[in-house]
């Protein structure tokens, strides 16, 4: 199992994207449950945060569960909704893992180094590990790579250099023998300044079809 040869010759290790690109989500999903719990007070904008808020600096690492969701509270200016509603809303965009995906992973695995780099938070790699235990029992999300990079761990954020070089630099990898797939072309900025080479998953593409 390779990778095609229009996406690149000499490749030696690739780093994946988690959301959309490993797990489907649905960001509309949160939206709407946050919108239900109340009113339409979280956007799109918050979910994928790019500018100082609540939501950045949950994925930085900087605010505990607990910190998150009273900031929320503050956001949406409703004392009324609790932690667990907050978490079930916040989690809502999780999908379910596609087996083809992991079958691909492993096969892959042989002849690739191949990392996760996610901006992600505490809660939503729980419920992927809850998705993953409920439809692929027997492997951890994480068992299936060489290393997971979470942005709350190194308190980095993607786009900026700064997290990939981080990545870069822990691994020992050749960025010029690297392939950087995300579904968001806005992360793509610091990547490219870093030396990887990048893949745009977009148009309904899967990483099944990035294999020959």
């Amino acid at each position: 199992m390779e990778l095609r040869e229009d996406i690149g010759n000499g490749i030696n290790n690739i780093i994946f994207d988690l959301g959309g690109v490993l797990i489907d989500i649905y960001p509309e999903r949160t939206v709407e449950a946050f919108g239900k719990l109340c009113g339409e007070k979280i956007t799109m904008e918050d979910i994928f945060p790019q500018h100082g808020s609540i939501f950045l600096e949950y994925e930085l690492g900087n605010v505990t569960n607990e910190e998150f969701a009273e900031g929320i509270r503050t956001v949406c200016g409703y004392e009324g909704v609790n932690d667990n509603e907050i978490f079930y809303a916040w989690c809502a965009l999780i999908g379910g893992p596609d087996p083809r995906r992991f079958a691909l992973l492993e096969q892959i695995g042989k002849k690739y180094r191949i990392f996760v780099l996610s901006n992600t938070n505490d809660k939503h790699i729980e419920r992927v590990h809850e998705v993953m235990k409920d439809k692929l029992p027997g492997k951890k999300f994480e068992d299936y790579f060489e290393h997971c990079f979470y942005s709350q761990d190194l308190h980095l954020h993607k786009p900026d250099k700064e997290i990939y070089m981080e990545v870069i630099t822990e691994t020992g990898i050749i960025p010029e023998e690297t392939l950087f797939v995300d579904d968001r072309e806005g992360n793509f900025s610091g990547a490219i300044e870093a030396g990887l080479r990048t893949y745009h998953l977009t148009g309904g593409e899967k990483i099944t079809d990035l294999f020959k």
